[in-house]
C-alpha cells in the first residue's frame, strides 16, 4: 500500500509541473488507483463488510462489520439499532473474528466469554445470554445523496459532463497537486480557482479500501473551508476511534485480565471521538454515522467566514455546521483559528475551497456551492 501512495504522490508532482491542470492519470497510476476502488477485485471481504439489523425480542439490535485485512473482521454490536437509527451512542459490544473460511467467519468477544457470533451469506447470527439473534445485512443511503444544486448554486464538479475547470493546482504537504479525474470522478487533491466567503457546500464522496490500516489512517483526507478550516474525511466506519487516535470515553476496557490479544489498536487518550464529518481537532460528540468504504456518502456543510474590522482585528470567528449522511455531526462550531495543515498565513474573510489529497484515496462527485449574501 505504501508503494501505491508513493506512485500516486509522484504522479501528482509530475502532473503539477505543466501549465494546464492534469485531468487524466498515467496508465500506471490509474491501475494503482483502481486497486483501491475496484469492488470486483476486492471480492468476498467487501461482500461481508457492512451493516446488519435484527431483533432481540422487541428491541432492535444493529451491528457494523468491519474488514481488518487478511480476511478477518471486527464487529460493533449496537443495542437500539444503527447510528442515527436507534443506537444511543454510548454503549456497545466488540467482537473479533478469525479468518474467513468457506464463506464463514466466527467471532468472539475479548471481554465476555458468553458472547459470540457467526457471519455467513445468510447474515450475522449473534449469540448472547443464551439467545440467538439473527441480523440481516442492510445498505443505507444518505438522505441527501444525489441532491441537485438549487437555483443560483455554483457547480464545482458534476452535471452531464464533469470537468476540472473550477480547480487549479497548488503546493501542499505532499508537493505539487494538480486536479485530476478518475473514471469520471474527481480525485482528492484540488483547490478552487474561485474565492468564497459564506456558503452552503454539498459534497458526495467515496472512501477507498484500506482494511489493513488503523482507523485514523484509512482514507485520511479533508475539505478545507477558505483552505484553512478542515472538515475531516476518513473511513471511520465501525470504529469508536477518531481520526487521530483518541477513543470514546464510553468504550469499555478491552485489554484486561481476560483479554490480552485484542486486535484493536490501543488508544492514545480518552478524548471524545472526532470522526468523519467533524471539524479537525474539535470533538464530535454524536454517534459515528460514517458508511462503509466504496459507498457514496454525503457531507452538507454550512460555513460562515470570520469577520475583521477596518484595522484587521478579528471581530467574529469562523463557524461550521456539518451533516454527514444526513446526520448532524457539528452544529455551529466556532473555530478559534486555522486547523492544522491548511494554507499558511493569517486568516482572511474569504478564500478557496481545498480538497486535500494526502494520498488521493477519496473520490468526489456532485459538488456545488450556494453562496449566502
Amino acid at each position: 500500500m505504501k508503494n501505491v501512495f508513493t506512485i500516486l504522490t509522484m504522479c501528482a508532482v509530475l502532473a503539477g509541473t505543466g501549465v494546464a491542470p492534469a485531468q487524466t492519470l498515467t496508465p500506471e497510476t490509474e491501475a494503482a488507483t483502481k486497486k483501491l476502488f475496484d469492488a470486483q477485485a476486492i471480492g468476498v471481504e467487501l461482500k461481508f463488510q457492512g451493516e446488519y439489523v435484527g431483533k432481540d425480542g422487541e428491541k432492535s439490535v444493529g451491528a457494523q462489520v468491519v474488514a481488518r485485512g487478511g480476511k478477518s473482521f471486527h464487529a460493533l454490536v449496537l443495542d437500539g439499532g444503527l447510528p442515527g437509527e436507534g443506537w444511543n451512542g454510548e454503549t456497545y459490544g466488540l467482537l473479533e473474528s478469525g479468518v474467513l473460511s468457506d464463506g464463514r467467519a466466527e467471532f468472539r468477544s475479548p471481554t465476555d466469554e458468553g458472547v459470540s457470533a457467526v457471519l455467513d451469506e445468510n447474515g450475522l447470527t449473534l449469540k448472547r445470554g443464551g439467545r440467538l439473534i439473527r441480523l440481516q445485512r442492510v445498505e443505507r443511503k444518505s438522505a441527501t445523496l444525489g441532491q441537485q444544486p438549487p437555483a443560483g448554486a455554483i457547480v464545482l464538479f458534476g452535471g452531464a459532463s464533469p470537468n476540472m475547470d473550477a480547480f487549479e493546482e497548488r503546493k501542499d504537504i505532499e508537493g505539487m497537486t494538480a486536479p485530476t479525474m478518475f473514471e469520471g470522478h474527481m480525485l482528492a487533491g484540488a483547490v478552487t480557482k474561485r474565492q468564497f466567503r459564506d456558503y452552503r457546500l454539498h459534497v458526495e464522496f467515496m472512501t477507498d479500501w484500506e482494511p489493513q490500516n488503523i482507523p485514523w489512517r484509512r482514507a485520511d483526507a479533508g475539505i478545507y473551508m477558505l483552505s484553512r478550516y478542515e472538515v475531516a474525511i476518513g473511513d471511520s466506519f465501525g470504529f469508536d476511534f477518531d481520526l487521530s487516535g483518541a477513543t470514546s470515553p464510553h468504550r469499555g476496557r478491552l485489554l484486561d485480565e481476560r483479554s490480552t490479544s485484542s486486535k484493536f489498536p490501543v488508544a492514545k487518550n480518552t478524548n471524545a471521538p472526532r470522526v468523519c464529518g467533524s471539524v479537525f481537532t474539535y470533538p464530535s460528540k454524536v454517534p459515528n454515522s460514517c458508511l462503509p468504504p466504496l459507498v457514496w456518502q454525503t457531507l452538507d456543510i454550512e460555513f460562515t467566514a470570520p469577520r475583521f474590522d477596518a484595522n484587521g482585528k478579528k471581530t467574529s470567528k469562523a463557524e461550521l455546521s456539518v451533516d454527514l449522511n444526513g446526520h448532524k455531526t457539528v452544529e455551529r462550531q466556532e473555530v478559534n483559528g486555522p486547523t492544522p495543515h491548511g494554507f499558511k498565513g493569517p486568516e482572511t474573510s474569504d478564500g478557496p475551497i481545498w480538497f486535500e489529497a494526502f494520498g488521493r484515496r477519496v473520490l468526489y462527485r456532485n459538488i456545488w456551492v450556494l453562496e449566502r449574501q
